[in-house]
């Protein structure tokens, strides 16, 4: 066990932290899975090309028919998940219904039962562009992309990739933050198998918080981590790193209280943290140990110290 145990400093978290974590095998399964999609959209394309104008009647058959209809509606027309359930909840505003914003699921499941719904997200994707409505409601900047000519398009095989790409980000982004979590995980089972000190995640009474990983349990945690990567800013940076400083707070206040030695483990990475330095000094700050991709290693150590012999199930 190294003796040189300390948290990392801000120079030595900037030189070394990743702007993007590069997994060759989890990027090609995504790129496969794009080039599926792609795949689907051109395929029915050439399948159906036809010299008939597209009406509403036939927007609303294909998007009962097809289970990627609205998929493709939305990449032909640049519309995001998050822009087209913006318009669903102005439209439904418009008729007194308040409720909370309907999901991506929630919409092609009305489209398939309500044809009074289906009928208005035809007419919304071939003509809301000069809906009177709308007009007063919809800035141009989301209105003019409704104004659907065709259910094909003759976009490249290459604007299809980029867009669809753009789609799910989300999704992507998500995937990305669960192989960051993965590689914690599995620098933690690797000391489970050698020492035999248990690892978990969840709610811990202790602080009251839900915890990435709490070790050697969440009810006597010793060690609690709570992980971040961002490689895009976002909203929730701050918030989230509200949380942890909170997190270590409690921690640190218990080890003055009762005299104990647990440990709060900020573990950040990605270009969006490196663009938002405020936020990430003070995660520097505000924890016991500060880790990152290129620091994973140091968990045993962290690890070690400070999880009581009683909870190692081998020396």
């Amino acid at each position: 066990m190294s003796h040189d145990l300390r948290k990392l400093s801000f120079d030595e978290v900037l030189e070394s932290s990743v702007v993007f974590y590069n997994d060759k095998e989890f990027e090609e399964q995504f790129d496969d899975f794009i080039q599926k999609k792609v795949k689907e959209i051109i395929n029915r394309e050439e399948g159906e090309r036809e010299e008939e104008l597209v009406n509403v009647q036939k927007i609303v058959i294909f998007l009962r028919e097809d289970p990627n209809a609205l998929l493709i509606i939305q990449t032909m027309l640049r519309l995001s998940d998050e822009k087209l359930k913006r318009i669903i909840t102005l439209i439904r505003r418009q008729e007194k219904d308040f409720a909370p914003e309907w999901s991506i699921e929630k919409i092609k499941k009305m489209i398939d039962r309500d044809d009074k719904f289906a009928t208005k997200i035809g007419k919304l994707f071939l003509e809301g562009r000069d809906d009177p409505i709308l007009i007063e409601k919809l800035p141009l900047f989301y209105r003019e992309r409704l104004n659907l000519k065709s259910l094909t398009t003759e976009k490249t095989r290459d604007e299809l990739n980029i867009m669809l790409k753009n789609k799910f980000i989300g999704e992507y982004s998500n995937k990305k933050g669960g192989l960051i979590e993965e590689l914690i995980k599995d620098e933690l089972e690797k000391i489970r198998i050698k020492y035999g000190i248990e690892y978990n995640r969840g709610k811990t009474d202790l602080i009251d918080v839900t915890v990435d990983w709490a070790i050697p349990n969440l009810n006597d945690p010793y060690v609690i981590i709570m992980s971040s990567y961002n490689e895009t800013t976002s909203s929730g940076q701050s918030t989230k790193a509200r949380d942890m400083i909170t997190a270590y707070q409690s921690i640190d206040h218990i080890n003055i209280q009762k005299g104990e030695n647990r440990a709060f483990v900020n573990f950040v990475d990605g270009g969006g943290w490196l663009a938002r330095r405020n936020d990430l000094r003070r995660l520097v700050t505000g924890c016991h140990y500060f880790l990152n991709i290129a620091n994973l290693d140091m968990f045993e150590n962290i690890i070690l110290k400070h999880v009581p012999k009683r909870y190692w199930k081998k020396e």
